[in-house]
């Protein structure tokens, strides 16, 4: 055990296993010692905001790429008892931390499931690094030349077929996929022209890139379904909640956000 890891559990045993709790944006989080100090208490905090305005007691949220869990659980707060979560994260053991964030913060209207969302339902090879397993940039997109990935096989669902099987009419949908934005929306085509969802969806230009797919077909598979984009976070001079342009949107290198709003 490493001094670290005996720290981390050291922490666990005299917090009784309740977590240390955080004010995130206004919200009290519990999180597992070794993740209480990873989140600051501004993360994206013009998402937040903009959570407060959209979701309302009662609300269903579908969250893919669900990482340890803070998403989820600030839409759990959200919704109440009356609303529900389904969320998704297929790394083995980002799951489990995910499972215990959960239960940390007493989600009972949050279903976690460890599965990955694509285009189409079955089996595929899901990359992971081989130096953090609960490392964000885990993703369906392999040759990442900056970290060391190892592949294993995990299950795929989609959006429309998650709406069915879990009997869930979301309001909200979140995407975070590292490079496989455009096999998940594509899977959510009937659910976007049918319940017409808001979308919070990160998008990461270089492993779109490298997966072979782009902006563009991202932007027009949108603006087809009958959105409007706007940037979710203030980029230099940028504002978030600023309409983009066709332009605007597939001119761009790095990592960003943006609320998807049906038209």
């Amino acid at each position: 055990m490493t001094i670290k890891n005996f720290v981390y559990s050291v922490l666990n045993w005299i917090t009784f296993k309740k977590g240390i709790s955080r004010n995130i944006n206004g919200f009290k989080i519990r999180f597992t010692p070794q993740w209480s100090r990873y989140f600051p208490g501004d993360y994206e905090k013009e998402n937040y905001a903009w959570l407060k305005q959209q979701l309302k007691t009662g609300d269903q949220v579908i969250d893919i790429g669900a990482h340890i869990g803070l998403f989820s659980v600030v839409c759990s707060q959200l919704v109440g008892k009356e609303g529900k979560i389904v969320c998704f994260e297929p790394t083995p053991g980002t799951y489990k931390l995910l499972q215990q964030t959960l239960k940390l913060n007493h989600c009972e209207n949050v279903i976690p499931v460890q599965a990955a969302v694509s285009s189409k339902e079955g089996q595929a090879t899901f990359y992971i690094s081989t130096e953090n397993e609960g490392n964000n940039s885990n993703s369906l997109v392999g040759n990442n030349t900056l970290q060391k990935m190892e592949g294993y096989d995990v299950q795929l669902k989609t959006i429309d077929s998650i709406v069915a099987e879990y009997v869930i009419s979301p309001n909200l949908i979140k995407i975070d996929v590292e490079g496989a934005e455009l096999d998940t929306l594509k899977g959510g085509l009937n659910t976007f022209s049918t319940l017409k969802p808001n979308i919070i969806l990160g998008l990461h230009p270089e492993a779109i890139k490298r997966k072979g797919d782009s902006l563009e077909q991202i932007w027009d598979l949108l603006v087809n379904a009958s959105y409007e984009i706007c940037l979710a976070v203030t980029y230099e001079d940028e504002k978030s909640g600023t309409k983009l342009a066709k332009e605007d949107f597939c001119r761009r290198e790095l990592l960003f956000d943006v609320q998807c709003i049906p038209s």
